[in-house]
């Protein structure tokens, strides 16, 4: 199966896409790309440009489902659907999905949005759940009235209110959390585990940091750091098919089991944080009104 890796940068998006009308932001380009190019695969990984391949021996194709066109995963650290990774089939439906969220721009509220990742939760809502129309109206409200990261998260729970603990929705999936083909790196520490990570995401240059010597214990850390997995430089002229023997900083590499129960202990976190948001839809939907 012909795959492509869409890295996102987007200053090379805004060249390569012909924009008819102004758009104001470029996250949402990025999934008219997507579309773009996605008849020309048989299936395309969107990601962010801040995530990387730890574990070369995983593959994509495990996340691949006939049954399905468009993959996505929930993030560990909150309760969001991921909106910077999908892996799409080259379907019909797939390539309209991708390229109708690319255009959802233009129904943003004027509001403190969160730009895709806010949007992705109301965009699929409307169209896995056509008939739930009073519901996605009230959280829509709650969309409009959002002021800061806090109400964006409250309006989130309010729309996986929704989506429940069901992973497939027709051509759709969700994965849960642990199951997806990435995960924030800081979440551990920056440890990870060869029989359960594949990919990292949160690698940004300028948040690199030099791990501390000794043990590193596997629990969250700044969101704004990260330390390098591998041992020495990235040599680029080394990353060719099927080279899997990659050097590690072995301080990095933990057990599949300290790794999952540093994990669990997050999630524990993010159920207890989805509850008190929920507690706060009803204000926010009303805000404004009194």
């Amino acid at each position: 199966m012909s795959l492509v890796v869409v890295v996102v940068v987007v200053v090379v998006v805004v060249v390569v896409v012909v924009v008819v009308v102004r758009r104001t932001y470029n996250f949402f380009r990025r999934h008219c790309v997507t579309a773009k190019i996605l008849p020309n695969y048989s299936a395309v990984l969107f990601i962010d440009a801040d995530i990387g391949v730890v574990n070369p021996k995983r593959r994509i194709e495990e996340f691949l489902t006939e049954s399905i066109d468009v993959t996505f995963y929930n993030r560990h650290f909150n309760f969001e659907i991921m909106a910077g990774s999908y892996l799409a089939r080259n379907t019909p439906y797939a390539i309209d999905l991708i390229r109708e969220f690319g255009q959802y721009e233009f129904k943003l509220p004027s509001s403190f949005h969160g730009t895709d990742n806010g949007a992705i939760h109301i965009f699929l809502a409307e169209k896995i759940f056509p008939k739930s129309y009073i519901e996605i109206e009230f959280c829509r409200k709650a969309y409009a009235n959002s002021l800061n990261f806090d109400d964006l998260a409250t309006y989130t729970a309010c729309l996986r209110n929704l989506f429940g603990a069901n992973t497939d929705f027709g051509k759709i999936r969700i994965l849960r959390k642990l199951e997806g083909w990435a995960r924030d790196d800081r979440l551990t520490s920056g440890v990870w585990s060869p029989e359960l990570d594949f990919m990292l995401h949160g690698w940004k240059t300028d948040h690199l940091k030099v791990p501390p010597r000794g043990t590193i214990r596997v629990i969250t850390m700044d969101m704004y750091q990260w330390y390098n997995p591998f041992a020495g430089p990235i040599v680029l002229d080394r990353c060719t098919p099927g080279n899997t023997t990659w050097s590690y900083n072995e301080q990095l590499v933990g057990t599949r089991e300290a790794v999952w129960k540093g994990l669990k202990e997050n999630e524990k976190v993010v159920a207890l944080d989805k509850i008190k948001q929920m507690g706060q839809i009803y204000g926010l939907i009303e805000r404004g009104n009194s």
